[in-house]
Formats: structure tokens, sequence, C-alpha cells
């Protein structure tokens, strides 16, 4: 555990108890704070071990600082209560995130931030760390809470996804590299539309010192013009062009695409910052196995294949998968963000087919009209085996590809929950097809 020593005796408010603020409560302890927590929705019974009390009944003049999940607004579009009441006394209001990193970890630290393939870019590092023997730790917004991790030590790695959310209330932020892969519009109700969205990711390149290193995508005019910007402040700055992904990046199941080919030279960059050299880089990326709901091949049978893409939540992150197959049966819909398919329209050469589900189906057929062939199917399970009919009668098979351009929570209460959802048809679609094998 990092535990921000520096903070015993303080008086601390957690707000929002899901994976990071408990997190926050356990490291807040073991530095020997005063810790207030509350939940809109868990209860003491549903948290035993944690003393709560409502955020009214806080000890308000002498709060030190309230540290608020990343799930609850505390600006836009409205800030929670609680927060608003802490930006009125001037407390400051900070992430779980803060307190790892007031735990003053010897451990050099990446943070890795994007709209799309932070999870992917984030976990291939840590991944060819670890297959390399060096000491490394890996959370932040992926996996495991930042403050629930060990220190690796100074000859170690602290690799850290951020999400938007998290960078605009972590100030103690000082990478030794960081890496911004891109950004298109998304959670613009978060941060006031999308200069506040750019304002929030550009934090993490803002807050390198003139050592460090930052490691900039090439794919919009959003991250290019932080580059020079990054640039003209006298800091290390390289671009992951796709071309400089390493060789055994072409030949991955699990980073198919040109996305991939950048997330693959953000990854090997920064390792070789690390002190991999190429050998070792190469045997990583060779045995990296794809995060769950991130174009994970679930199931095939035959000339078919599934590919899970859950987490394309945008219709940025679903073009950069419709680019990476061919022959595509495509399972799309959900809640529509607010660039729609904008994205996608130019990437469809390969789609024989859309599926659409959810509240966005007659929205994206609309969209999609005069691109490729539509069928509004309503639900995951009626487009899924939509799809796999119309692929089983194609000579040539192909993908059925699930990357649905829009949120899950019309339908499923989040993504993973979609994707499993999916995979759990695929397989059984595979299985029961005479002569089948899934895998």
């Amino acid at each position: 555990m990092l535990i921000p020593h520096d903070m015993n005796g303080q008086t601390i408010g957690v707000l929002g108890l899901g994976g990071s603020g408990i997190a926050a409560v356990a490291a807040l302890r073991a530095a020997g704070a005063h810790v207030f927590a509350f939940d809109d929705v868990k209860s003491q019974h549903d948290i035993p071990d944690i003393l709560m009390a409502d955020w009214q009944e806080w000890p308000w003049q002498d709060l030190d600082a309230m540290v608020i999940s990343p799930g609850i607004p505390h600006q836009h579009p409205k800030p929670h209560p609680a927060a608003a009441l802490a930006m009125r006394r001037n407390i400051e209001v900070i992430s779980e995130v803060e307190l790892a990193l007031r735990a003053k970890p010897a451990a050099a630290l990446v943070v890795i931030t994007g709209t799309n393939g932070k999870s992917t870019t984030t976990a291939l590092i840590g991944h060819c760390l670890k297959a390399a023997g060096r000491a490394v730790a890996i959370g932040g917004n992926l996996g495991d809470p930042a403050s629930s991790l060990d220190d690796p030590g100074k000859h170690g790695v602290l690799v850290l996804e951020l999400s938007s959310y998290q960078l605009e209330i972590t100030p103690s932020l000082a990478p030794a590299i960081s890496i911004l892969l891109n950004i298109s519009p998304d959670h613009l109700d978060r941060h006031g539309g999308m200069g506040g969205y750019i304002a929030a990711k550009a934090i993490s390149l803002d807050r390198l010192g003139p050592d460090s290193l930052a490691i900039i995508g090439d794919g919009d005019d959003h991250v290019r013009t932080l580059a020079e910007r990054t640039r003209q402040r006298g800091i290390k700055t390289l671009i992951a062009h796709p071309d400089l992904a390493p060789e055994v990046q072409r030949h991955s199941a699990s980073l198919a695409g040109l996305h991939n080919a950048e997330n693959a030279a953000a990854a090997a960059l920064a390792l070789g910052a690390l002190g991999l050299d190429t050998d070792m880089i190469n045997r990583g990326i060779e045995s990296y196995v794809s995060l769950p709901h991130r174009l994970q091949p679930v199931a095939h049978c035959g000339n078919i294949q599934f590919i899970n893409d859950s987490k394309a939540t945008n219709g940025a992150a679903a073009a950069r998968a419709l680019l990476a197959f061919n022959d595509i049966y495509w399972v799309a819909g959900g809640l529509a963000k607010q660039d729609g398919l904008a994205p996608a329209l130019n990437c469809l050469g390969a789609v024989k087919k859309a599926y659409l589900i959810g509240t966005a189906a007659a929205e994206f057929a609309t969209s999609l009209a005069g691109h490729c062939q539509t069928a509004i199917c309503g639900d995951l399970e009626t487009a899924t085996r939509a799809a796999f009919d119309d692929a089983s009668a194609a000579a040539n098979g192909g993908t059925i590809l699930l990357a649905p351009a829009a949120a899950s929570f019309d339908q499923f209460s989040n993504f993973g929950v979609r994707g499993a959802a999916f995979t759990a048809l695929a397989k059984s679609l595979c299985t029961n097809r005479s002569g089948g094998a899934h895998a």
C-alpha cells in the first residue's frame, strides 16, 4: 500500500465508496488520518468495516481535504453538494491517486492517458516490464487503485492509467514519462465542453519537469498542438508514429490494427527510455494478451471469428476497430455519445453489414444510409445471431465485431457486462454450430 504518512493527524472526508474510495480510506487510516466516509448509494450494511457518516454531518470546520470518487462530479455539469461545500470553504478536493503520490513512491512514474487506447498501452508497458524482470506496479484507472499498490522501489516503475477526471484533481502529479495518445470528444458534460476536456488531458503534460519525457500520438490536431506546446517548454517530446511500432506488433492478434501500432509505438518509446533493449521489448510484445473487451478474440468457428471490442464506446474508438479486420459484420449501438458515428463513416470499407442495437439504433441507421447495409435489431442477442447467420452464409465467413461506438447504459450496467454477454453468445453459437469449435 502507498501510505501518505504526511497526512497523519489530518481530518479527511471520502466521498464515494467504490474501489478507489475504499482504497483511499485504507490508505488514510494507515497514515493515521481521521476519516469520514459517505456514499450516496451504499450504506454501513454494504461496507461494514468502514465508519460512515452523512457528508452533511462531517466536521467541515476541521476538514483538511476531501477525496472524491472520479465518478462523482466536482465541477460539471453540476458539482455534488459536498464538493460545492468544500469549494466554498476552500477545502482541497483531491483524487485517490493523489494519496498514492503523497506517499512519495521511489519508483519512476509513468502516466498514460488519452481518449482511446490508454488501457491497452498501460497493460502493454506493464507486461513488457514484468517480462523483462523489472519491478513494476500497474493501476490507477485500470485495475487496482493507485494507493493500494506497493512501491516497486527506486529501480522499479509505477505505471498509472489516468482518466481526465483523475488528472483534474491530482495536484502532486510529477511523472517521469507522460504518454498522451489522442483526444476526441468524450465526457464533455463533465468538463464543460471540449476546451475543458482538452485542458484536463493536457495536465499530464503540463506537470512534466525538465528531465522528463513526453510521448504523444499523431492521430489528431489536439495532441499535435499539445506536442508543439510541450516542446516549446523545453520538454523532450517524442511522437508515437504507428510506423515506429516494433515489427512483432504486426503479427500480434492482440494488437491488431493501426491504432494498436500507435499504442505499441508509444509503449516501445517509453520502454526504451526505461532501459529495455529491443529484444526485451519484442519478447514482451510477442507474449502480450489483449485486455478483455478491447479487440479481444473471444470465439471462432470455421472461417468466422468473434471480436469483442465493447470498450469502443465512442465513434473514434469504433473507427479504429473497423480498420483492423476484413469482411466485418458489425454490431453497433447503445447510448450514443456526442460524436455519434461521425469518426467512423470513412472507415466502413470492410463492413458487409451493420446490426444496430439500443437507443442509438435509428440514429445510427440514418448516419449509415448510403454507406453500408444496416439492420435495426434492437438488442445484442438478436444482432449477434443475425450477424452470425449472414457470416455463415458468406463463402469467406468473416469477423463478427462488437464495436458499439456508444455507451452501454441503456441496456447494460457497463461495457464489461455488455462484452461478457457478447462473449457468451459467441461461444454458444460456435459450440452449437455443427462441426464448430470455440476458443
